[in-house]
């Protein structure tokens, strides 16, 4: 169904859970290291660059892939790092615009202090709480992504994005209902719609810029795009069945969700490098 070509680099196991959360990370990392090497042309400040190499070096230092949940967190960290990038100069002109004309009151805030807080300094994971912390993070890698949507003015903000910050404030929630194995399945379901949302927002962004039109959803690889934003959609219509389903089953739906964010990430850096030769 899905190109794992990615996955090569996956140490050959006789534990089939392994190679799956491997490809996971493999795929996450992938496409995050592709969208780096261009992130310079939208946030092209010293600021920026000093963020975008932060990030590359906290992706360097995942190198034991066993560690699955020490190694989500540290993507979500360099997630982190790559938004504030994105945002810096955004929000400096934002701070400017607000000491003129005085404060927005508008979620999320903008400015020079709160753009530096939407990094992920501390990424390591207690010894107890283990799941709970990475849906902590990664709730925290999306709202910095969030806020570098707000930073920019993005066009209908709150309508395209703002509701994928409820659902995934619901990790919090979760973990109090669920045991916790029960409630990271069903929070990493409900932001796998929110990262498809904010990953393909940039990737219309970028395609806008560089071709000056819309993407046709009807040829590759948006008409892939759309395929994947309804299996991702498809995903919540029974959250009860996350309960008791078996691991490699649960395991290759965070493949197939990381496959996307790839793909997508990838036709952003394509897009961004084309624009960097023009």
């Amino acid at each position: 169904m899905f190109n794992l070509g990615a996955c090569s680099k996956i140490k050959s196991t006789s534990n089939a859970q392994i190679p799956i959360r491997d490809s996971v990370l493999i795929l996450k990392t992938q496409g995050l290291r592709e969208f780096i090497k261009v992130a310079d042309y939208w946030g092209d400040d010293t600021e920026s660059y000093w963020a975008f190499e932060q990030a590359d070096n906290i992706l360097d230092s995942i190198s034991d892939y066993s560690k699955y949940e020490e190694s989500l967190a540290r993507i979500y960290a360099a997630t982190s790092y790559v938004s504030y990038g994105l945002s810096y100069v955004p929000s400096v002109l934002e701070a400017s615009r607000q000491y003129h004309l005085g404060e927005s009151n508008t979620f999320p805030k903008i400015g020079i202090k709160e753009s530096g807080e939407i990094i992920i300094k501390d990424y390591n994971l207690p010894p107890n709480d283990t799941l709970y912390n990475v849906s902590r993070l990664e709730f925290r890698a999306l709202y910095s992504l969030l806020y570098f949507y707000k930073a920019i003015n993005l066009e209908k903000f709150e309508e395209r994005l703002l509701h994928n910050y409820d659902r995934s404030m619901a990790y919090d929630k979760l973990y109090s209902e669920f045991a916790p194995q029960v409630a990271y399945r069903i929070s990493s379901i409900l932001n796998m719609q929110a990262w498809y949302n904010y990953i393909v927002t940039c990737a219309q962004i970028a395609y806008w810029e560089n071709n000056g039109l819309a993407a046709d959803i009807k040829i590759m690889p948006w008409k892939e795009f759309i395929d994947l934003a309804l299996w991702h959609d498809s995903l919540v219509n029974d959250i009860k069945q996350y309960e008791n389903m078996d691991d490699e089953t649960f395991h290759r739906i965070e493949l197939k969700a990381a496959y996307t964010q790839y793909i997508m990430l990838s036709h952003i850096a394509k897009n961004l490098g084309e624009l960097k030769e023009k």
